[in-house]
């Protein structure tokens, strides 16, 4: 996990100085935590799956092995900063490697004046419940995955082997896989990007104001979705782009190897070649660009289920929709914790010890005595059957 934090002197919660001011916690308690909480999760492998409610409490569950820390305002105030230093990635694939470039995640202001922060660091599947009014969420995983449900705010999201899901999310954020797909549902995004190496990107149903997302062997698709003014973009490398619009739009389309396909039954006015189309849709509106390198762009309004052309050729592709599915949340239960430095294990009563027996050499001095004689027993003698007494003469 070197990488998450590597570049970043002033660092979102200030690793090194937190760690020597932080409260530690059971990880199954429940934490009393201000209305506008930060939280960081760490996780070498296993899952974090954050699910707001309606407490002022922070509760971390799960079957892993994990720490919990407590930290005041004062100092998670005086350390945030305005934006998030991202690392460069080179990932190996069949393709060969894939570069990504460092790139930073500017913060927006977050809600409220005052911000504690619950610190959650260890292994293995993690449930973090936070009261609805959380100002930050900053999620990191090497294996695993991430999973947002029903929060309100900002957040940073970052998976190196495994998907992100963001369910029913509102606010601005940062959505990172290197080997894993990104998924949205149902979410409403002021500000978002979204970015993979290898896997695709899919959003269901969402509303984004200021959206860009890249893949590089990834498909992207954005179905029944809708925009809001500002700007949105979508490109591919290698992979497929497909657009299904609610609303209107002004859409530019660009495939460098493949070809754009449009679909519309509302008499949108499309325009321009087998490679660059130029879309109108109800009378135009936020701009949006979608470009693809090997791929082909698709273009249509609403639901893709209601463009069977479009689907049949989808499937024909290396990308086909996935069924709309989100992982199922799970109430957190206590965390199974290794036991700290200065914690003695609990106490265990002896078990008996079976040992299988072990030959011991003699000492140099003691001589291997031949085995004692063993008697054996004499053969009976072989005696005569009595012979019968002759029936004439009578006993003497």
């Amino acid at each position: 996990m070197k990488r998450w934090w590597r570049g970043a002197p002033a660092m979102l919660l200030a690793l090194a100085c937190w760690s020597a001011l932080a409260a530690q916690a059971r990880a199954d308690e429940q934490l009393a935590v201000g209305p506008n909480p930060v939280i960081d999760a760490q996780l070498g492998t296993g899952t974090v799956t954050v699910q707001t409610w309606d407490r002022p409490d922070v509760q971390v569950g799960g079957d892993g092995f994990v720490t919990v820390s407590h930290l005041p305002p004062p100092v998670v105030d005086a350390n945030l900063p305005h934006n998030v230093p991202g690392a460069a990635h080179t990932v190996q694939t069949v393709h060969g490697p894939v570069d990504l470039p460092a790139e930073s995640f500017v913060l927006p202001p977050l809600q409220g004046a005052q911000h504690d922060a619950v610190q959650v660091r260890g292994n293995g599947n993690t449930t973090i419940m936070v009261p609805r009014g959380t100002a930050l969420v900053m999620a990191h995983v090497e294996t695993g995955r991430v999973t947002l449900n029903d929060y309100h705010g900002v957040f940073y999201t970052d998976v190196h082997n495994g998907g992100v899901f963001l369910n029913r999310v509102v606010g601005s954020g940062y959505a990172e896989s290197l080997r894993g797909r990104i998924s949205a549902t149902d979410s409403t995004f002021d500000r978002l990007r979204a970015r993979s190496a290898v896997s695709n990107i899919t959003f269901q149903n969402c509303t984004s104001r200021q959206i860009e997302a890249t893949s590089r062997y990834g498909s992207i698709v954005y179905n029944d979705g809708s925009f809001q003014p500002g700007l949105a973009r979508f490109d591919s490398e290698h992979g497929n782009v497909a657009l299904g619009v609610r609303g209107g739009a002004q859409i530019g389309a660009h495939s460098e190897n493949g070809h754009v396909m449009s679909s519309f039954s509302d008499g949108s006015d499309v325009r321009g070649s087998a490679n660059t189309t130029q879309a109108r849709i109800q009378g135009g509106g936020p701009v949006v660009t979608a470009t693809s390198g090997d791929g082909s762009v698709y273009l249509f309004n609403g639901n893709i289920r209601e463009h069977p052309s479009v689907q049949a050729e989808l499937r024909g592709q290396r990308f086909a929709p996935a069924p709309r599915t989100e992982p199922a949340f799970r109430a957190p239960q206590p965390v199974m914790r290794a036991p700290s430095p200065r914690t003695e294990p609990a106490f265990r009563a002896p078990q008996p010890v079976v040992r299988s027996p072990q030959f011991v050499p003699p000492a140099p001095h003691q001589q291997f005595a031949p085995p004692p004689a063993v008697a054996r027993p004499q053969p009976r003698e072989r005696r005569e059957p009595p012979q019968d007494r002759h029936p004439s003469k009578p006993p003497q």
